[in-house]
């Protein structure tokens, strides 16, 4: 059983870090005419970013403020 939980435990650590550090995981990215549609997961919701169309989204970013 607690082998189970420490894999868990230490994802859901890792979840809350990035929650409170506002660091987004890029989970979309979609080019546009002039710009790049870059969708970051932070804590329990989706953040859209918009980036230069040359430019690759970043596939960890701090999107928070």
């Amino acid at each position: 059983m607690k082998l189970l939980l420490a894999p868990v435990g230490a994802l859901v650590a890792v979840w809350l870090g990035l929650w409170i550090s506002n660091t987004g995981i890029l989970v979309y990215s979609e080019g546009m005419a002039v710009m790049r549609d870059c969708r970051y997961f932070i804590g329990v919701s989706v953040v859209k970013r918009l980036a230069p169309l040359a430019e690759r989204c970043e596939l960890i970013k701090k999107v928070g403020g």
